[in-house]
């Protein structure tokens, strides 16, 4: 089974391992000690303070695999981007080229620098271990969060974004990157990918370019990745597009994977999450599982189990009210899977 719960600096150790098995391409998410230790001072300090609208808080959790005490995930989430810097992403449009005299009239695909998503709530870093990427272990870590934000809506704003993780390989190699950014950042996409995740973002904007870029003047192999999305993270991106994010034309400047985003008040665990009393009932009949959220902040914790909607709260075998240190009268709230 398994429980998240906010990330602590004994978590540390496991973080860096995640971080390191994570490959090329999470950028929130870089395996250095240093960036990593102060993600989890962030999170803690985010939790511990009182806030009346989003900052520059950040919340960072890990998943559990209980039968082993064992760190085996991590999400979190930024209350909202853009605060020091702006947040650059590449906007899909299009430009019109037309010619009366030829009778011709084209719609020619561009990408256009922005920070459209400034100022918004960010879903960020889910990484699972390869052994527990299970549909039930994903499911309970990415929507987890989405309990955390409805039951703390003021910590957050009203849209959240997601950025999926593009197109590259294991060695490095970016199609998007290699025809695109090097030529304006003078490295690979590996050490870009790092600077952007360990160091602040000024270099972004100091050294892209200012003018839109025509998409039909890159490389085919290039133009092929706009959008796409990296085949690791494409059973994340299934638990987000069922929740209801959706893809509004706006890629990665680095990788060109896409971003996806949604009102929070549209998103299914959250349009049916309910709240109410933790009831016991040893004698659990049917296979209707639920996501089970219990505690405020610093104690905040989420599992998944099977449990039975009754008028007066959830009913939870004593096991998952063990697991989510909670006794019979407490409360909760909870969502169907």
């Amino acid at each position: 089974m398994y429980l998240v719960r906010p990330a602590d600096f004994a978590d540390l150790p496991a973080l860096e391992r995640l971080a390191q098995n994570a490959g090329i391409g999470i950028t929130n998410f870089p395996a250095n000690r240093d960036r990593l230790n102060d993600k989890i001072a962030s999170s803690i300090r985010s939790l511990q303070t009182d806030v009346v609208q989003p900052g520059n808080e950040s919340y960072l959790f890990v998943l559990i695999y209980t039968a082993t005490n064992e760190v085996v995930g991590v999400c979190g989430i930024d209350a909202m981007v853009g605060i020091d810097s702006p947040f650059y992403s590449y906007r899909i449009d299009e430009v019109v080229h037309a010619s009366p005299q030829l009778q011709i009239h084209n719609r020619i695909p561009a990408l256009f620098l922005c920070h459209d998503y400034s100022g918004m709530s960010r879903l960020i870093s889910l990484v699972i271990d390869q052994a527990h990427q299970t549909p039930e272990a994903m499911a309970l870590l990415s929507r987890a969060r989405l309990l955390f934000i409805a039951r703390h809506p003021d910590r957050f704003t009203t849209k959240l974004f997601v950025e999926l993780r593009g197109e590259s390989n294991r060695k490095g190699y970016s199609p998007f990157w290699d025809a695109l950014g090097r030529h304006f950042f003078s490295m690979d996409f590996k050490k870009a990918d790092y600077l952007s995740g360990v160091s602040n973002k000024h270099f972004i904007a100091e050294l892209m370019p200012r003018y839109p870029i025509y998409v039909p003047t890159l490389p085919e192999e290039a133009q092929d990745v706009i959008g796409v999305i990296h085949e690791d993270s494409e059973r994340v991106a299934d638990i987000l597009l069922e929740e209801g994010f959706v893809f509004r034309d706006y890629v990665d400047i680095f990788d060109a994977g896409p971003s996806i985003e949604a009102r929070v008040q549209d998103l299914r665990t959250v349009t049916r999450q309910r709240t109410g009393k933790a009831l016991v009932d040893n004698n659990l009949v049917g296979d209707t599982r639920y996501l089970i959220a219990a505690g405020h902040l610093d104690d905040f914790r989420v599992t998944s189990a099977v449990a039975d909607a009754q008028v007066a709260g959830l009913a939870l075998s004593i096991e998952t009210q063990q697991r989510l240190s909670i006794n019979s009268g407490s409360r909760i709230q909870w969502a169907e899977l």
